[in-house]
């Protein structure tokens, strides 16, 4: 009589044999492998799907499931993500053959508009000097009503006419000033070809760069207003909860650096005769400075509840966030660029004032040292202490990880409102900071990220200006 055969092993053991890794390992390689195919839209998209249906199992962990939903909604959004990208590619070549040339080819009219500002038509905000409105006479608060006959209601439809206009023609515009409204022939120039005048680092700005600075200074407004009713809601909720007062020393360490700054450039201001680069650049240096010494008060005293120590170390919780940032990060921008051609708000007109401020003119090595060590250092620093290692902690003491998460973010990106549609970029580096903090049990990940990424758009801008 011949024997059994030896039952076979439980679906446990099968699932974590270390011949294969079992599945769980197979569905968290199949998501990296997905987050590689699709840093390039629509042409990883097919791969992406074809891991999706090799990793669908009936008989499934927990783990291997939650791998593999993480796996479908990154198809999801590679989905939309290729779509997107379609559609501006067609838009695109649409607008190519319709004007004759390149879309590369990217003219101006030397203008800003106020995206605030209500219709009709489109109110200018800025009008460079040197530049072809300005010649022309335009001024700032001028209203433009018609372009080539076309009516203009928005800064997309500006764009178009000059788009469409043949090269060295003029573009007619029909603009409207103190109630009187007259024609006049702006021709547009090439953007590379067309520079601010060069300005000292401590010259007085022009009237121009005043009334851009005040539109930023309104969005910042609203943003800080955001900000300070989200902390007292907060504080409010985890007070009935027995939280403590974190988001209050959070209030005031913000409240510490904004004050801060403005006493710096208006004492600045005041003493050169108007307001300046380098007196909004040392102005920056006394915010992140406070916001530094604040934050680390904070930490010192443990304003946050500790939060889950994370099983991964500082460094390797670093590459990994790296890795998430660089193959994501793509993806982000194009779903925003979209957007932002939707609501007609351009990546040009959707940046930080520094930046603006930087490109007035030369900046020599002390405009740079004053712009790149509060840019890369000081801020990164000051901003982590205070948001992710006092409110984050404290958020995670008693609404749970995946909802401090998402709050944190959302007021860290509450602080960042000049950056219009790409706010959503700030949002998304609050919950990757986050989560460097909340997975490596420390601030050095986050901090080291953070640097990492301002340090990395210094060089761009840097290079940017220099070319």
């Amino acid at each position: 009589m011949s024997e059994p055969p030896p039952p076979s092993a439980p679906l446990e053991d099968r699932r974590s044999s270390p011949e294969g890794g079992g599945p769980e390992a197979a569905a968290r390689l199949s998501l990296i492998w997905a987050l590689v195919a699709g840093f390039i839209p629509c042409l990883g998209l097919p791969v992406v799907w074809a891991l999706v249906l090799m990793g669908r199992r009936k008989e499934a962990s927990p783990t291997t499931r939650s791998w593999h939903r993480w796996l479908v909604a990154l198809a999801v959004v590679d989905t939309l993500v290729a779509l997107a990208s379609l559609h501006m590619a067609l838009e695109r070549k649409g607008g190519e053959k319709k004007s004759g040339l390149p879309t590369a080819s990217r003219r101006v009219l030397g203008v800003r508009p106020d995206t605030e500002a209500p219709g009709p038509g489109v109110r200018l905000s800025q009008v460079f000097e040197r530049g072809p409105a300005a010649t022309a006479g335009l001024r700032p608060g001028d209203r433009v009503h018609q372009a080539n006959g076309k009516p203009i209601d928005s800064l997309e439809s500006l764009q178009e006419v000059v788009r469409d206009t043949a090269p060295d023609a003029p573009v007619a515009l029909e603009v409207e000033r103190e109630g009187e409204r007259w024609r006049v022939d702006v021709v547009p120039v090439e953007a590379r070809s067309f520079a601010p005048p060069p300005r000292g680092l401590f010259e007085p700005l022009p009237e121009e760069g005043s009334s851009a600075s005040s539109q930023g200074l309104r969005r910042e407004q609203l943003g800080v207003g955001v900000t300070v009713v989200a902390l007292l809601t907060l504080w409010f909720l985890g007070r009935r909860r027995r939280a403590g007062a974190s988001p209050l020393g959070v209030l005031v360490a913000l409240t510490v650096a904004v004050l801060g700054f403005t006493v710096t450039v208006k004492g600045l201001s005041a003493w050169l005769g108007g307001p300046s680069r380098g007196a909004v650049f040392l102005g920056m240096w006394t915010q992140t400075g406070l916001l530094l010494v604040a934050g680390w008060l904070l930490w010192r005293r443990g304003a946050g509840a500790p939060p889950e120590e994370g099983t991964r170390g500082w460094l390797r919780t670093y590459l990994i966030s790296l890795g998430l940032l660089v193959t994501l990060a793509p993806r982000l921008m194009v779903c925003l660029v979209w957007l932002s051609e939707r609501l007609s708000a351009p990546l040009e007109t959707s940046q930080h004032p520094l930046i603006g401020m930087a490109q007035q003119g030369p900046m020599g090595a002390l405009g740079w040292l004053l712009f790149a060590i509060p840019a890369a250092l000081l801020a990164p620093v000051g901003e982590e202490l205070v948001f992710r290692g006092a409110l984050l902690p404290w958020l995670r003491g008693w609404m749970g990880r995946t909802a401090a998460l998402v709050v944190s973010a959302g007021i860290f990106a509450s602080l960042h409102p000049f950056y219009g549609v790409f706010t959503g970029w700030i949002f998304f580096l609050g919950l990757l900071l986050g989560w460097a903090r909340l997975s490596s049990g420390g601030l050095c990940a986050p901090i080291l990220l953070h640097v990492t990424l301002n340090s990395f758009a210094v060089l761009v801008q840097a290079r940017t200006l220099f070319h």
